[in-house]
């Protein structure tokens, strides 16, 4: 069997599917791991557009394939909006080695404590865990 090549039109659809799913089961807030209510507005503004072009006659293909990119410059851009999410994380040891300023360099990055503790990015937070510097 052959399988031919999707057309502009239908690869535009597909990538409006795809959004339509990452919108439906995106959490909008202002929580960790939630999305901003004004990424997710602008991001369905975009999916709208696209859709009144995939309905459009006589659409030229280089508008499809323009539109599927503007979409999926949309969804990066609302993808990287999501807020992380934060958690208090504790160095280990006794709560007198604790007391004062503490700085760990760990990857790329630096990481301050005051009195042992600090607020994290969830991911930040289990790789110290994983390597031992965090109860």
């Amino acid at each position: 069997m052959i399988q031919l090549a999707k057309s502009n039109l239908d690869k535009l659809k597909d990538t409006i599917a795809e959004s339509t799913t990452l919108l439906d089961q995106a959490e909008i807030g202002e929580s960790g791991g939630q999305y901003p209510q004004q990424s997710a507005d602008a991001f369905k503004e975009a999916v709208t557009e696209a859709e009144v072009l995939a309905g459009t006659e006589g659409a030229e293909p280089s508008q499809f394939d323009a539109q599927t990119t503007v979409l999926n410059n949309a969804r990066s851009s609302f993808l990287a909006t999501k807020i992380p999410a934060i958690r208090k994380v504790t160095l280990r040891g006794t709560p007198s080695q604790r007391k004062g300023s503490h700085t760990i360099y760990f990857k790329e990055g630096v990481v301050n404590f005051v009195d042992g503790e600090a607020q994290l990015p969830d991911e930040l937070a289990d790789e110290l865990a994983k390597a031992g510097y965090v109860e």
